[in-house]
């Protein structure tokens, strides 16, 4: 599962697979639910959220067999777009998870966090980066 986790998100956002997304998720997921940061937590997702990131892969796996042909890791990039394009738009005749809208979202934010949620990831926006929470030198 983590191949197919780090292509889906690095069709979401490039590099996000070599960003670590698979592992960053998975630290995330073995935390106490009220300390996790992924955006699941605040998307009324019933805890444990392990079951909605597994429920949602076997979507993805089963949906790109069946209407594409291959796993979603083996199709070219052109299909893979298109892939997620459908994913996004809800346009799955064969869809069986959660509702591949809140997925798209989820699987999109947790690959923007890793890639662009850096600093490394600021500088390659071209935007200064400034910590979330920095001591104010007053306190």
């Amino acid at each position: 599962m983590v191949e197919l986790l780090d292509s889906v998100c690095d069709t979401l956002a490039p590099g996000a697979g070599e960003a670590g997304v698979a592992h960053f998720i998975d630290d995330q997921l073995a935390k106490p639910h009220r300390d996790c940061l992924l955006i699941v937590r605040y998307l009324s997702v019933k805890v444990p959220f392990k079951e909605f990131y597994m429920s949602a892969l076997g979507a993805i796996d089963h949906v790109a067999r069946k209407e594409f042909g291959a796993p979603f890791q083996q199709l070219s990039d052109e299909r893979k777009a298109a892939f997620v394009t459908k994913l996004r738009d809800g346009n799955f005749q064969s869809w069986r998870g959660p509702p591949s809208q809140r997925v798209y979202f989820v699987l999109r934010s947790d690959a923007v966090d890793v890639v662009y949620g850096t600093e490394e990831g600021f500088e390659n926006l071209g935007v200064p980066y400034m910590p979330h929470i920095w001591p104010d030198a007053r306190w």
